[in-house]
């Protein structure tokens, strides 16, 4: 399959130049991505592979799997005596938490992840020297796969999860699919639903482990300092509640902009999932009669305007600020996003019925009613002017719905280990 496909992908090199050029020169996206892209060694993806401890490559692709990768590096960090850690990301915005995550020792290498293109992946891959590779929740590459396998390093997919856009599609790549997972060591999926699915897709029960979700295990984050320091930053006053809308996407910001005038006493804060939007956002807002306060000016909420968040990296501890939180992609159908972001700042959070990437996140949420999940702009506007909550028994139920899922990255980091003591004998 391995000549077969990349003759098949041949015809198509001409066109991802183009794209990658597009995206440079056009887009004006970052010249590091650009180089990364096409498989450029930086010096220090050189030093790393020169490195003698256990070398492990953990992927992901964006924001919300890059925070993901946090408490599983922190894990291998833990398990494994030694470990050295590439983390690499595909977007810019995942790419500047990688960054961070580097600048604060959490991981040894931060680089973009090279076109899945044989020759270009072969290059990174004998540079880095791997003693395993990890792909967190949904990424598989069918070239790196393939080489990984050829010079016997073993391959994970961690906080593994089946989509339902997945779920459709590997039926009508049969053989193509069938190699790439084929191709995967072990697949440690975040829970019995995702197993059962990827079972139903052809794979090995005996290639599959349970090992829990990364984002159910992180603990409650004590969020008063960071409320505080965010309200004395806006300027807000005491009776000031605010509604948080993170990771939004085209469609959801009107919603809410028509919600406004309804919304007793409530001010509105935007965080869309992808920066291109921000310049969007501001206009969609400015011509519903808004004003317009973002981040970057630094300025204090005023009457009457909308706060944009037009900043990478800082939603998560700005969920700290809200009274309320709506997580997006819900009320369009992207799946949702993290849903836990929020309720571990403290918040009770709203979210559409577009959900299906996060369906363990939502039953935890609302068995232990964390939150609501609704389908109207109505049902949304009532439940907000009667929300009213007290902060400590909400804490209290954060921590006792998470205590039950403690230990999914140390269970990952321990099988991880065993493979790569097996490999190297």
């Amino acid at each position: 399959m391995f000549p077969l496909f990349n003759v098949l992908l041949a015809p198509f090199v001409p066109a991802l130049w183009l794209y990658t050029l597009h995206r440079r020169f056009v887009q004006k996206k970052s010249a590091a991505s650009f180089h990364g892209q096409w498989g450029k060694v930086s010096p220090a993806m050189r030093e790393f592979g020169r490195q003698n401890g256990p070398k492990i490559w953990l992927h992901a692709v964006s924001v919300g799997e890059t925070m993901a990768a946090k408490p599983i590096a922190r894990a291998l960090k833990n398990e494994i005596e030694g470990v050295q850690i590439a983390l690499s990301s595909t977007t810019d915005t995942g790419h500047e938490i990688a960054e961070s995550l580097l600048k604060n020792g959490e991981v040894d290498c931060a680089f973009y992840f090279a076109l899945d293109l044989a020759p270009v992946q072969n290059r990174v891959l004998s540079a880095l020297a791997p003693d395993a590779i990890l792909f967190i929740e949904t990424e598989l590459w069918p070239n790196l796969l393939h080489l990984a396998r050829r010079q016997s390093i073993p391959t994970f997919l961690v906080n593994g999860r089946v989509s339902d856009n997945l779920l459709k599609t590997a039926p009508k790549i049969g053989p193509i699919w069938r190699w790439m997972s084929g191709n995967i060591s072990i697949f440690l999926m975040r829970g019995e639903d995702d197993a059962a699915r990827l079972i139903s897709l052809g794979v090995a029960p005996q290639k599959i482990k349970v090992t829990g979700d990364v984002k159910l295990e992180a603990p409650p984050i004590s969020s008063e300092e960071l409320r505080k320091v965010w309200r004395e930053r806006l300027g807000l006053i005491e009776n000031d509640k605010v509604l948080i809308c993170g990771s939004t996407h085209a469609g959801e910001e009107e919603i809410f902009l028509r919600l406004a005038p309804k919304l007793t006493g409530w001010k509105i804060a935007f965080a869309p999932r992808h920066p291109n939007r921000f310049d969007e956002v501001a206009q969609l807002a400015e011509q519903a009669g808004f004003d317009v306060i973002t981040r970057s000016s630094h300025k204090k909420w005023k009457p009457n305007s909308i706060f944009l968040l037009d900043s990478v990296g800082e939603l998560g501890d700005f969920y700290a600020l809200g009274d309320a939180a709506f997580v997006g992609g819900s009320l369009v159908s992207r799946g949702g996003h993290n849903l836990l972001e929020p309720i571990l700042r403290g918040v009770p959070v709203v979210f559409g019925p577009f959900v299906h990437n996060f369906l363990a996140q939502r039953d935890l949420i609302l068995q232990h009613q964390l939150g609501v999940q609704l389908q109207t702009e109505t049902e949304i506007a009532a439940w907000l002017n009667a929300l009213d909550f007290n902060r400590a028994d909400f804490a209290q139920r954060v921590e006792t719905a998470l205590e039950t899922h403690r230990g999914a990255a140390a269970k990952m980091a321990r099988i991880i280990d065993e493979a790569i003591a097996k490999s190297r004998g």
